[in-house]
Protein backbone atom coordinates (compact mmCIF):
# COMPACT_ATOMS: atom_id res chain seq x y z
CA UNK A 1 0.00 0.00 0.00
CA UNK A 2 2.60 2.54 0.71
CA UNK A 3 3.93 1.77 -2.93
CA UNK A 4 0.56 2.41 -3.94
CA UNK A 5 0.37 5.77 -2.06
CA UNK A 6 3.26 7.59 -3.72
CA UNK A 7 2.09 6.62 -6.73
CA UNK A 8 -0.59 8.82 -6.66
CA UNK A 9 -1.54 12.07 -5.97
CA UNK A 10 -4.60 12.37 -2.93
CA UNK A 11 -7.05 12.90 -5.82
CA UNK A 12 -5.97 10.47 -8.08
CA UNK A 13 -6.56 7.73 -5.56
CA UNK A 14 -9.92 8.84 -4.44
CA UNK A 15 -11.59 10.07 -7.27
CA UNK A 16 -10.01 7.89 -10.16
CA UNK A 17 -8.63 4.66 -8.33
CA UNK A 18 -10.88 4.01 -5.88
CA UNK A 19 -13.99 3.20 -8.28
CA UNK A 20 -12.04 1.25 -10.56
CA UNK A 21 -11.00 -0.92 -7.81
CA UNK A 22 -14.83 -1.24 -6.53
CA UNK A 23 -15.53 -2.62 -9.75
CA UNK A 24 -12.30 -4.74 -9.81
CA UNK A 25 -13.18 -5.50 -6.02
CA UNK A 26 -16.19 -8.35 -6.49
CA UNK A 27 -13.89 -9.98 -8.97
CA UNK A 28 -11.53 -10.25 -6.34
CA UNK A 29 -13.68 -11.27 -3.75
CA UNK A 30 -14.68 -14.29 -6.13
CA UNK A 31 -11.55 -15.98 -5.99
CA UNK A 32 -11.53 -16.25 -2.33
CA UNK A 33 -13.72 -19.23 -1.81
CA UNK A 34 -12.03 -20.80 -5.20
CA UNK A 35 -8.30 -20.51 -3.33
CA UNK A 36 -8.82 -19.77 0.40
CA UNK A 37 -5.41 -20.52 1.27
CA UNK A 38 -3.29 -18.25 -1.19
CA UNK A 39 -3.86 -15.22 0.64
CA UNK A 40 -0.22 -14.82 1.58
CA UNK A 41 0.49 -14.96 -2.28
CA UNK A 42 -2.17 -11.98 -2.99
CA UNK A 43 0.79 -9.38 -1.26
CA UNK A 44 3.21 -10.23 -4.44
CA UNK A 45 0.82 -10.40 -6.95
CA UNK A 46 -0.36 -6.96 -5.83
CA UNK A 47 3.01 -5.36 -5.98
CA UNK A 48 3.90 -7.17 -9.27
CA UNK A 49 0.12 -5.40 -10.61
CA UNK A 50 0.92 -2.18 -9.11
CA UNK A 51 4.83 -2.05 -10.63
CA UNK A 52 3.65 -2.63 -13.78
CA UNK A 53 1.49 -0.03 -13.86
CA UNK A 54 -1.64 -1.55 -13.55
CA UNK A 55 -3.47 0.37 -10.97
CA UNK A 56 -2.07 3.50 -13.18
CA UNK A 57 -4.28 2.37 -15.98
CA UNK A 58 -7.22 1.14 -13.51
CA UNK A 59 -7.15 5.56 -12.56
CA UNK A 60 -7.09 6.60 -16.21
CA UNK A 61 -9.82 4.01 -17.32
CA UNK A 62 -11.92 5.28 -13.83
CA UNK A 63 -11.44 8.98 -15.20
CA UNK A 64 -12.29 8.54 -18.80
CA UNK A 65 -15.39 6.89 -18.16
CA UNK A 66 -16.39 9.41 -15.73
CA UNK A 67 -15.51 12.10 -18.33
CA UNK A 68 -17.08 10.61 -21.19
CA UNK A 69 -20.49 9.98 -19.07
CA UNK A 70 -20.02 13.81 -17.52
CA UNK A 71 -21.90 15.97 -20.29
CA UNK A 72 -24.72 13.59 -20.81
CA UNK A 73 -24.96 14.38 -16.58
CA UNK A 74 -25.39 17.91 -17.64
CA UNK A 75 -27.77 18.37 -19.95
CA UNK A 76 -30.07 16.49 -18.13
CA UNK A 77 -29.63 18.73 -15.03
CA UNK A 78 -29.89 21.72 -17.32
CA UNK A 79 -26.23 22.43 -17.40
CA UNK A 80 -23.53 22.45 -14.97
CA UNK A 81 -23.73 22.86 -11.58
CA UNK A 82 -21.33 26.82 -11.43
CA UNK A 83 -23.79 27.22 -14.66
CA UNK A 84 -26.82 26.94 -12.54
CA UNK A 85 -25.59 28.64 -9.53
CA UNK A 86 -24.88 31.30 -11.56
CA UNK A 87 -27.86 32.02 -13.51
CA UNK A 88 -30.38 34.87 -13.02
CA UNK A 89 -33.42 32.53 -13.17
CA UNK A 90 -32.29 30.08 -11.04
CA UNK A 91 -30.90 32.13 -8.15
CA UNK A 92 -31.66 30.28 -4.63
CA UNK A 93 -30.61 33.51 -3.10
CA UNK A 94 -30.37 36.73 -4.75
CA UNK A 95 -28.00 38.44 -1.82
CA UNK A 96 -25.37 35.39 -2.56
CA UNK A 97 -25.62 35.74 -6.41
CA UNK A 98 -25.36 39.53 -6.38
CA UNK A 99 -21.85 38.66 -4.38
CA UNK A 100 -20.78 36.28 -6.79
CA UNK A 101 -22.06 38.55 -9.88
CA UNK A 102 -19.67 41.23 -8.33
CA UNK A 103 -16.82 39.14 -7.75
CA UNK A 104 -16.98 37.64 -11.60
CA UNK A 105 -17.01 41.37 -12.36
CA UNK A 106 -13.66 41.85 -10.50
CA UNK A 107 -12.12 39.00 -12.06
CA UNK A 108 -12.86 39.12 -15.64
CA UNK A 109 -13.17 43.10 -15.82
CA UNK A 110 -13.34 43.03 -19.72
CA UNK A 111 -16.26 40.21 -19.71
CA UNK A 112 -19.97 41.74 -19.44
CA UNK A 113 -21.82 39.91 -16.72
CA UNK A 114 -25.21 39.54 -17.88
CA UNK A 115 -27.91 40.99 -16.60
CA UNK A 116 -31.74 39.30 -15.82
CA UNK A 117 -32.86 41.23 -19.05
CA UNK A 118 -29.77 39.63 -21.17
CA UNK A 119 -29.41 36.30 -20.07
CA UNK A 120 -33.33 35.66 -20.96
CA UNK A 121 -32.45 37.25 -24.39
CA UNK A 122 -29.20 35.30 -24.84
CA UNK A 123 -28.95 32.47 -22.59
CA UNK A 124 -26.23 30.84 -24.14
CA UNK A 125 -24.28 33.85 -24.50
CA UNK A 126 -24.75 34.29 -20.52
CA UNK A 127 -23.81 30.68 -19.99
CA UNK A 128 -20.50 30.70 -21.70
CA UNK A 129 -19.43 33.91 -19.34
CA UNK A 130 -20.61 31.65 -16.33
CA UNK A 131 -18.40 28.70 -18.00
CA UNK A 132 -15.78 31.14 -18.14
CA UNK A 133 -15.87 31.92 -14.47
CA UNK A 134 -16.48 28.81 -13.19
CA UNK A 135 -12.84 27.75 -15.61
CA UNK A 136 -10.99 30.66 -13.76
CA UNK A 137 -11.80 29.80 -10.07
CA UNK A 138 -10.93 25.74 -10.79
CA UNK A 139 -7.07 27.76 -11.52
CA UNK A 140 -7.37 29.91 -8.92
CA UNK A 141 -7.97 27.35 -6.07
CA UNK A 142 -5.60 24.86 -7.21
CA UNK A 143 -4.04 25.15 -4.11
CA UNK A 144 -5.05 22.03 -2.02
CA UNK A 145 -3.81 23.58 1.41
CA UNK A 146 -5.83 27.10 0.91
CA UNK A 147 -8.92 25.86 -0.56
CA UNK A 148 -8.92 22.73 1.25
CA UNK A 149 -12.90 22.51 1.21
CA UNK A 150 -12.43 23.00 -2.72
CA UNK A 151 -9.98 20.21 -3.29
CA UNK A 152 -12.71 18.04 -0.94
CA UNK A 153 -15.46 18.67 -2.71
CA UNK A 154 -13.98 18.14 -5.63
CA UNK A 155 -12.70 14.83 -4.62
CA UNK A 156 -16.67 13.84 -3.78
CA UNK A 157 -17.73 14.86 -6.98
CA UNK A 158 -15.07 13.20 -8.85
CA UNK A 159 -15.60 9.99 -7.23
CA UNK A 160 -18.88 9.80 -7.50
CA UNK A 161 -19.01 10.69 -11.23
CA UNK A 162 -16.64 8.51 -12.33
CA UNK A 163 -18.50 5.56 -9.95
CA UNK A 164 -21.44 6.76 -12.05
CA UNK A 165 -19.13 6.17 -15.42
CA UNK A 166 -18.53 3.07 -14.55
CA UNK A 167 -21.49 1.70 -13.15
CA UNK A 168 -22.38 -0.89 -16.13
CA UNK A 169 -19.34 -2.28 -15.45
CA UNK A 170 -19.45 -2.49 -11.77
CA UNK A 171 -22.89 -4.14 -11.84
CA UNK A 172 -21.66 -6.54 -14.40
CA UNK A 173 -18.56 -7.49 -12.05
CA UNK A 174 -20.95 -7.66 -9.01
CA UNK A 175 -23.15 -9.59 -10.51
CA UNK A 176 -20.08 -12.09 -11.68
CA UNK A 177 -18.38 -12.15 -8.36
CA UNK A 178 -22.16 -13.54 -6.54
CA UNK A 179 -22.47 -15.88 -9.00
CA UNK A 180 -18.55 -16.86 -8.81
CA UNK A 181 -19.27 -17.46 -5.37
CA UNK A 182 -22.32 -19.69 -5.39
CA UNK A 183 -20.88 -21.64 -7.69
CA UNK A 184 -18.20 -22.49 -5.39
CA UNK A 185 -20.86 -23.31 -2.03
CA UNK A 186 -23.01 -25.46 -4.61
CA UNK A 187 -19.68 -27.37 -5.81
CA UNK A 188 -19.05 -27.95 -1.91
CA UNK A 189 -22.39 -28.93 -0.71
CA UNK A 190 -23.99 -30.99 -3.58
CA UNK A 191 -21.04 -32.47 -5.44
CA UNK A 192 -17.77 -32.37 -3.02
CA UNK A 193 -19.47 -33.00 0.01
CA UNK A 194 -16.80 -30.41 1.56
CA UNK A 195 -17.77 -27.93 3.97
CA UNK A 196 -17.83 -24.38 2.48
CA UNK A 197 -15.23 -22.08 4.26
CA UNK A 198 -17.01 -19.26 6.25
CA UNK A 199 -15.30 -17.01 4.04
CA UNK A 200 -17.15 -17.68 1.11
CA UNK A 201 -19.97 -16.51 2.61
CA UNK A 202 -18.70 -13.39 3.84
CA UNK A 203 -17.54 -12.87 0.28
CA UNK A 204 -20.75 -13.66 -1.20
CA UNK A 205 -22.47 -10.69 1.02
CA UNK A 206 -20.13 -7.83 0.63
CA UNK A 207 -20.71 -8.64 -3.44
CA UNK A 208 -24.67 -8.55 -2.80
CA UNK A 209 -24.62 -5.60 -1.01
CA UNK A 210 -21.87 -3.72 -3.80
CA UNK A 211 -24.54 -4.84 -6.70
CA UNK A 212 -27.08 -3.27 -4.29
CA UNK A 213 -25.40 -0.35 -4.13
CA UNK A 214 -24.07 -0.29 -7.67
CA UNK A 215 -28.20 0.08 -8.96
CA UNK A 216 -29.79 1.62 -5.82
CA UNK A 217 -27.49 4.16 -4.53
CA UNK A 218 -24.99 5.20 -7.80
CA UNK A 219 -27.17 7.29 -9.72
CA UNK A 220 -27.35 10.72 -11.39
CA UNK A 221 -28.87 12.21 -8.25
CA UNK A 222 -26.58 10.82 -6.03
CA UNK A 223 -24.05 12.50 -8.52
CA UNK A 224 -25.75 15.75 -8.48
CA UNK A 225 -25.50 16.23 -4.35
CA UNK A 226 -21.70 16.09 -4.54
CA UNK A 227 -22.01 18.33 -7.76
CA UNK A 228 -23.76 21.22 -6.23
CA UNK A 229 -21.66 21.03 -3.21
CA UNK A 230 -18.08 21.75 -5.10
CA UNK A 231 -19.98 24.13 -7.38
CA UNK A 232 -21.21 26.40 -4.41
CA UNK A 233 -17.79 25.64 -2.65
CA UNK A 234 -15.89 26.81 -5.57
CA UNK A 235 -18.12 29.64 -6.01
CA UNK A 236 -17.93 30.70 -2.58
CA UNK A 237 -13.75 30.61 -2.34
CA UNK A 238 -13.97 33.69 -4.75
CA UNK A 239 -14.57 35.60 -1.49
CA UNK A 240 -10.98 34.70 -0.82
CA UNK A 241 -9.27 35.77 -4.16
Amino acid sequence: MKLLSSAFDPYERRARLAPALLVALPLALATVPWFPTQFAGWAVLWAIVVGCGGTALLAQLGRDRGLKRQQRLFDSWGGSPTVRLLRHRQAGNKTTLMRWHRKLRELLPDVSVPSVEGELADPTQADDVYEAFGTLLKEKTRDRTKFSLVFEENCNYGFRRNLWGMKSLGITSAIIGVVGIVVVILLNTQVRQATTPPVAYVAGSFNALLLIVWTAVVTPTWVKTAADAYAVRLLASSDHL
